[in-house]
């Protein structure tokens, strides 16, 4: 029986990305356009570029992703998927002994509203910290 992956393993393993028609009956979106279904690692990077001090919403990061891709959207149930594989990972890496400079900033995304906050495996309160800190509203 294999063993279950990291979540360090999965965001390594993450680097799929993938664009098609938007499929109708999508709430707010124009059958047709293109929609972006990002990898964990392009997460990750897009995170990676935000600077200290500075945060975005899970929207916003969405509406930047697909702007990269020139895609029309980014699908936000995979971007909530990926936004948890990279908390998962980052809070792992802390666990680990890496500090909170070298781990990836997902406190710059994610808030107490983040849909991706809610299915951590992990208690959230130093994300949460680290927001306050760099001076992020809650």
């Amino acid at each position: 029986m294999a063993l279950k992956q990291t979540w360090a393993e999965q965001l390594a393993a993450s680097d799929q990305i993938d664009i098609r028609p938007v499929p109708d009956g999508r709430r707010g979106m124009t059958p047709g356009k293109s929609m972006l279904y990002p990898s964990a690692r392009m997460v990750d990077e897009a995170i990676r570029a935000i600077p200290e001090g500075e945060g975005i919403s899970p929207r916003d990061l969405r509406l930047h992703l697909a702007e990269a891709q020139d895609a029309d959207y980014t699908c936000p149930v995979t971007t909530t998927m990926m936004l948890r594989i990279v908390a998962e990972a980052a809070n792992e890496a802390h666990e680990q002994g890496a500090s909170l400079g070298d781990v990836t900033p997902v406190w710059r995304v994610l808030d107490r509203k983040a849909p991706a906050l809610r299915k951590l495996t992990f208690d959230p309160a130093y994300l949460l910290d680290e927001r306050a800190r760099e001076g992020l509203p809650g």
